[in-house]
């Protein structure tokens, strides 16, 4: 076990060890998440819209 002392220490190293991502990055990717999240939003949309069509069709509503 070791101390709480060394813990600190090595966590402090592994945390330089990181690389972090520049701004530019951090935006281009929460872009993508966004667009990629309107993008299944558009495709489950009408998927829904499809099979309430169809569903309602077959019985008759």
């Amino acid at each position: 076990m070791i101390s709480p002392a060394e813990f600190v220490s090595q966590v402090r190293r592994e945390l330089q060890k990181v690389t972090w991502p520049t701004k530019n990055e951090t935006f281009g990717m929460t872009a993508a998440v966004v667009v990629m999240i309107v993008c299944a939003m558009i495709y489950f949309s009408a998927a829904d819209a499809v099979i309430y069509y169809t569903i309602n069709k077959l019985l008759g509503l």
